[in-house]
């Protein structure tokens, strides 16, 4: 089974896993302990049991990925898959809170805070710890100046009207506690920001991987908002009564798995056609060129800037070229000169993954089902012989 192939069951199993174990706790009876349904939901203990799976697992496809990246980069990639370690086992103390009715009891209320607190924190330093790693330069990576806005944001948050939230707390203990809420506002925004220029700077291979990562950063920080929001408003309405709050919690855990996925698969073989295409019935072959192999390649790389120069020589072959008309001899050797010359960056230069030549033609030619007799209208055959 190919490696691609069966990330992709892992996945699937995990969707399955989580949408199984919520299904399976409605199953359950109430409990004994029952005391009022003001805040409580039928939905409230499943849909964070799915949530909970979901992060779990993709803490260990991050997990899973570090095999594939450089000895620098590790400490980022773990940060990252503790920020959704931190997120699934805490949220534990949801479908406890929810299942025995806990919620009047204000320690094991405030305790509902603690998963995306956590998780928050851990992935604004992964993804500082990446942006670092690439060499980009922003003062979102400088902890002081972050610190320095969710003081400043919780202070102003002191002088917005509010009605009762906490029965438990007088005013000063609630404005005291309303820092926890809101260091994930900022902490995810930061980190879902970076993911984001990140995306933009990197190769072809790693742009669905911080793409992912964005939209389910993004996605927490604003459920991390809307939190904020009941904060003020109270929680005694439909919105929180139906656990609708839950849904971009869940979309953006399934965001970040779908990341970690994406990040295990950069630098597998795999079809040169979407699943989409195969099935619909337009993958139709066409020959494999010697531009598409260096276009292939050239993605591999997480840092594009620094290849630029070497992909001057494709785009004069492809500048003067006709279409339809097959490349010269000249040509070819001018491509496979741009070949060996992003072959020997991504072997001794690459900042986030270790490659050797060998893997990489065998990925190659997998990638593009490259024998004999399909390639002669490339460079492979010299690169092979």
């Amino acid at each position: 089974m190919r490696s691609s192939t069966k990330l992709r069951l892992i996945v699937i199993l995990i969707v399955v896993a989580a949408l199984g174990a919520g299904g399976i706790w409605l199953l359950l009876p109430q409990s004994a302990s029952f005391q009022g349904d003001t805040f409580y939901s039928p939905l409230g203990a499943p849909t964070t049991i799915v949530d909970l799976v979901l992060a779990i697992g993709g803490g260990v496809l991050f997990l899973r990925a570090l095999r594939n990246f450089k000895q620098e980069l590790k400490p980022a990639w773990r940060m990252v898959a503790l920020a959704q370690f931190a997120v699934g086992v805490l949220t534990i103390t949801f479908p406890i809170i929810e299942y025995y009715y806990l919620w009047p009891n204000v320690w094991w209320n405030m305790s509902s805070y603690l998963p995306y607190l956590v998780g928050s924190i851990f992935m604004y330093l992964g993804m500082r710890k990446f942006y670092k790693l690439l060499e980009l330069k922003s003062r979102i990576t400088s902890v002081a100046l972050v610190s320095v806005v969710i003081l400043i944001g919780w202070g102003l948050h002191a002088f917005i009207p509010h009605i009762v939230v906490w029965t438990q707390f007088n005013e000063h203990q609630y404005d005291l506690f309303e820092l926890v809420p809101f260091i994930p506002v900022i902490c995810y925004s930061a980190a879902a920001y970076m993911a984001l220029r990140i995306r933009t700077k990197v190769g072809k291979e790693y742009s669905k991987s911080f793409g992912w990562l964005a939209v389910g950063l993004g996605l927490q920080a604003a459920s991390s908002i809307i939190i904020g929001v009941l904060e003020v408003t109270g929680y005694e309405n439909w919105y929180f009564a139906s656990r609708a709050y839950e849904i971009p919690v869940i979309v953006g855990d399934i965001g970040i798995l779908t990341a970690a996925y994406y990040f295990n698969v950069i630098g597998l073989p795999g079809s040169r056609f979407s699943l989409w295409r195969r099935l619909t019935g337009r993958a139709q072959s066409r020959a494999v060129t010697s531009v598409d192999i260096v276009v292939y390649v050239a993605g591999m790389v997480s840092d594009v800037n620094q290849i630029d120069g070497y992909l001057d020589g494709m785009r004069i072959v492809t500048s003067q070229h006709q279409t339809g008309a097959a490349y010269s001899e000249s040509d070819q050797q001018k491509l496979y000169d741009v070949y060996r010359d992003i072959e020997k960056y991504l072997v001794t230069k690459e900042r986030l993954r270790s490659f050797d030549a060998a893997s990489l033609h065998a990925n190659i030619a997998q990638h593009f089902n490259l024998d004999k007799d399909n390639s002669r209208q490339t460079f492979w055959p010299r690169l092979t012989a």
